[in-house]
């Protein structure tokens, strides 16, 4: 653990100028720390980056991220493009591209009716990758997920999704997230969320996390999370996070 926040300080020292040029332009919004999606868009003409410095204990072996990383390009008002990877390993240390995909708007919140996007990803091949698939050849090619979100009474949030995850044997599963949220004054928030795959098989894991997010400004998110499996208590995750967005396409305002 003293790796990751040491890893952290370092990143957000060489981050420090990114929040000059910026556009202040509403409140960073992200898809970690939690593992449930979010259903905002980042805003047109910018690149977001969300970076995760994870170590996790898994099947009694040791690993860590650093970092995983999410890419993502505000092309429009209603679709951001993105990118996933990581560099993943205990001694050793491999670069991972993960995934390439978008996230499209579908709806805003009206009333009751919660604020909606769908995310497709492709998978990039991975002998690695899923080792939930029922199959000889672990790796799965595609997700389809849904997100949505509401904001209830006062403080309080919740995040959901519901997909699928189709794999090279033509087999598919399914995908649930669940994450209540409360914000802690006006810079905070904390979380508690559950979430894994249907149906159950023998390698299929249910979980359960927590964590802590800050906006050190609105161009820049920290957080903190930690999170054990269900069906496996051996089996567990800590993290620290840090988010951050800078304008690359339109003029620069304060400049």
């Amino acid at each position: 653990m003293k790796l990751l926040v040491h890893l952290l300080t370092c990143l957000l020292c060489s981050l420090a100028h990114f929040n000059t040029l910026a556009q202040q332009e509403g409140r960073i919004e992200t898809d970690r720390p939690d593992q449930t999606e979010c259903p905002f868009i980042v805003k047109k003409g910018y690149i977001q980056a969300e970076m995760g410095f994870n170590k996790s204990l898994d099947g009694g072996q040791l690993e860590y991220v650093l970092p995983t990383t999410l890419l993502k390009y505000g092309l429009s008002k209603s679709i951001e493009l993105r990118y996933i990877s990581n560099l993943q390993g205990s001694s050793t240390f491999r670069f991972h591209s993960e995934a390439l995909g978008l996230k499209w708007r579908l709806m805003d919140p009206v009333g009751w009716k919660p604020r909606t996007a769908v995310i497709v990803h492709y998978n990039f091949r991975d002998e690695k990758r899923d080792v939930s698939d029922q199959d000889l050849k672990p790796h799965s090619w595609s997700q389809i997920v849904l997100t949505l979100q509401n904001d209830l009474y006062k403080n309080l949030g919740i995040g959901y999704n519901f997909g699928v995850e189709f794999h090279e044997n033509g087999t598919a599963e399914g995908i649930y997230r669940i994450a209540p949220s409360i914000n802690i004054g006006k810079k905070g928030y904390a979380y508690a969320e559950v979430f894994g795959r249907l149906p159950n098989n023998s390698v299929t894991e249910h979980w359960f996390d927590g964590g802590l997010a800050y906006y050190a400004s609105d161009d820049l998110k920290l957080d903190v999370s930690a999170g054990n499996s269900f069906t496996n208590s051996e089996n567990w995750y800590v993290a620290v996070g840090v988010s951050f967005r800078v304008k690359v396409v339109g003029k620069q305002v304060g400049k």
